[in-house]
């Protein structure tokens, strides 16, 4: 008869834990995409043309950069890990390599550009002019890659040591940089350059930049940081780079397959006007916008369960596994419902004309069943990468999307009348498909864990 209350009192507990995780690292997620919201955004009221072309570059530059940063963000379970079981040095050893493994991913990512980025955009059924601010915000944007992979490092860092108000801090100083130089160099002010979609390029890649200098002061000199000394100089260990690859390229992969599949459908969209390109670039801006909530509660998830895998805490790990997706489910709610009463009122912020707030307004109307796909989808992704487990999570995600999702867009587009709408009913088909698959998965990994002693 006195233990219900003892299990209550440890219930309130993991929840109070998991909203001090969750809290700072959703300011951060809204924080980090208020920098595509902004670009979006700012640009979409300069000229819609100008969005459509920011909007392809933006579908072409998404999926490898979440391929990258996907990768580095295995990092963040190996050091809530090594914490858990008390291993600090193999903290410091693992940030320095992964810095080393950042810096090599930049210079892979850049010279993808130079190489490919002309030629796949004169593929496309593009006018000139959307054709050439594409280039152009592409080209400037890259000028921030290696700030924008090294930030993602050292978050990753900082996360997987429970910090995330130090990574909620890092992304707050981006927004204001970002507004600033977008308004300076889109519609050049005081004295700079009118860049329009490509001067959103340049404002973001100065950001991180700026942005970069900052966090390396606080990773320096921020007590309960410093002591791990990240900045110094580390041999290269190539045997340990291919075992992290084994890890974070999965998990890389399976963000790509997500991402990519949003990407294609955008670039899908280049068979249509202008304007419908601008109405999908700004739906799909927003949609995403609100996807922070379930992937904020995703990386609450994956560090608390990877902290307590570490310390062999399995039942623990189960039962806040339960309460984050509680929480997903009920958020999830709420945004689809502020989605369906204020589609108009969100159109209205990327662009003025009649036709163009129609097309939004209507593409949004089909954003409101990603809030249902998302609600469990992310929170299990990062459940699975807190158990180390993502080869198997990769497979679900390039079935479900490539091979379910895809296919069920473009049948629709050729045997319907549908038109663009029926690329975002494959996208809701394919999410719902992953995300049951991860609801198998999940349950399996739990039950091999069950089968473990808790400590």
């Amino acid at each position: 008869m006195f233990e219900q209350p003892t299990i209550e009192f440890h219930t309130a507990k993991e929840i109070k834990r998991l909203a001090n995780l969750l809290i700072p690292v959703l300011i951060y997620q809204l924080a980090s995409f208020s920098a595509q919201f902004i670009d979006t955004m700012m640009t979409g009221n300069y000229n819609e043309v100008h969005l459509a072309g920011v909007g392809i570059g933006g579908n072409l530059w998404v999926p490898f950069f979440t391929l990258f940063t996907g990768f580095i963000s295995v990092l963040t379970p190996i050091v809530g890990q090594a914490l858990g079981g008390k291993q600090y040095k193999d903290i410091t050893h693992a940030v320095r390599q992964f810095i080393g493994i950042g810096i090599a991913l930049s210079i892979i990512f850049f010279l993808m550009g130079v190489l490919f980025l002309r030629p796949i955009l004169n593929t496309m059924t593009l006018t000139d002019e959307v054709r050439g601010i594409a280039f152009r915000y592409l080209s400037y944007l890259s000028m921030g890659i290696i700030p924008s992979i090294l930030f993602t490092v050292l978050r990753s860092f900082v996360d997987g040591l429970g910090k995330t108000r130090v990574s909620m801090l890092f992304m707050l100083l981006l927004v204001p940089f970002n507004i600033i130089l977008n308004y300076l160099f889109i519609y050049g002010r005081f004295g700079f350059p009118e860049l329009g979609g490509g001067g959103a390029g340049l404002g973001t890649a100065i950001s991180y930049w700026l942005v970069l200098g900052v966090i390396l002061l606080i990773i320096k000199y921020q007590p309960g940081i410093a002591e791990y000394r990240i900045l110094y100089y580390e041999r290269i260990n190539v045997a340990e780079w291919r075992s992290f690859a084994k890890m974070g390229f999965p998990i890389g992969l399976a963000i790509f397959a997500e991402t990519s599949i949003f990407s294609f459908v955008g670039l899908l969209m280049s068979l249509y006007s202008a304007q419908v390109i601008a109405g999908h670039q700004a739906a799909m801006n927003f949609t995403s916008f609100l996807y922070s909530f379930p992937l904020s509660i995703s990386s609450a998830l994956m560090i608390a369960v990877s902290q307590e895998i570490g310390a062999r805490s399995y039942v623990r790990a189960k039962k806040i596994t339960r309460i984050g997706l509680a929480m997903s489910l009920v958020i999830g709610i709420m945004t689809m419902t502020f989605l369906f009463f204020n589609r108009g009122r969100v159109a209205v912020l990327y662009g003025k004309t009649p036709e163009f707030i129609q097309l939004t307004q209507t593409f949004l109307g089909y954003g409101l069943l990603f809030q249902v796909g998302d609600s469990f989808a992310a929170p299990i992704q990062g459940v699975l990468r807190g158990y180390k487990d993502t080869v198997v999570p990769f497979i679900i995600g390039m079935i479900g999307h490539w091979c379910i999702g895809i296919p069920t867009g473009v049948l629709l587009s050729k045997f319907s009348s549908l038109g663009p709408y029926s690329f975002w009913i494959g996208l809701i088909t394919g999410l719902i498909s992953v995300g049951i698959g991860l609801v198998f998965r999940l349950l399996l990994i739990e039950r091999q864990y069950a089968q473990k002693n808790d400590y």
